[in-house]
């Protein structure tokens, strides 16, 4: 039962949206449970009108559901801006951290210093997220820096659409809904990096 936990030193990092599209990528693979351990409670909202294909429920309401149904992938959306100590215990507690963040100066600034306060043995990595769409070259230049840096990074970033707010409303995964399928493929793209991350 892989647990896969989502955290950022940064609000707007799109963590929730990762979250609710990893859960949606894994659940054909198996049960998949979503925890929802932010204040905002977005991921729940999300879910409400139960159009989702995985359950959500929140930090209190987890241990009960694990020991009452069997999960293959559990994702873990965590509150935003943890301190030093949160995040040694997030990075201890799960098989892969994935720390999501913007192409600009601000989100990239505050996954660094994320970067600093993990555990040396930590198997984590960045995605890139919100990135722009041509002629702007945010994501490529962000990408190359994390790279030369030596991040961890997702081969491939995840792009703005506006699907993405169509479906929150519809609480719905984003695949479903107008243009949706083209903001899918960035998900899919990444499927088996995220697999291989997991197994260390």
């Amino acid at each position: 039962m892989p647990i896969i936990s989502l955290s950022s030193f940064k609000g707007g990092a799109s963590k929730t949206t990762s979250a609710i599209c990893l859960a949606s990528l894994f659940c054909d693979d198996g049960a998949t449970l979503v925890i929802d351990a932010d204040p905002n409670r977005s991921a729940t909202t999300w879910a409400r009108p139960g159009g989702l294909p995985f359950q959500v429920c929140g930090e209190k309401e987890a241990a009960k559901l694990m020991r009452t149904q069997k999960f293959e992938f559990i994702i873990f959306d965590t509150p935003a801006r943890p301190n030093d100590v949160e995040v040694e215990d997030l990075a201890r507690g799960c098989d892969l951290l994935i720390v999501p963040t913007p192409p600009d100066l601000l989100g990239m600034d505050a996954m660094a210093l994320m970067a600093k306060s993990l555990p040396p043995d930590t198997n984590w990595k960045v995605l890139l997220t919100m990135i722009p769409p041509p002629p702007q070259r945010d994501g490529e230049e962000a990408m190359s820096a994390l790279k030369t840096q030596g991040y961890p990074v997702f081969s491939r970033g995840i792009r703005f659409y506006k699907a993405y707010k169509d479906a929150v409303t519809s609480g719905v995964p984003v695949y479903k809904v107008r243009g949706g399928k083209v903001a899918w493929r960035d998900w899919t793209e990444i499927k088996n990096e995220v697999i291989q991350a997991i197994k260390g």
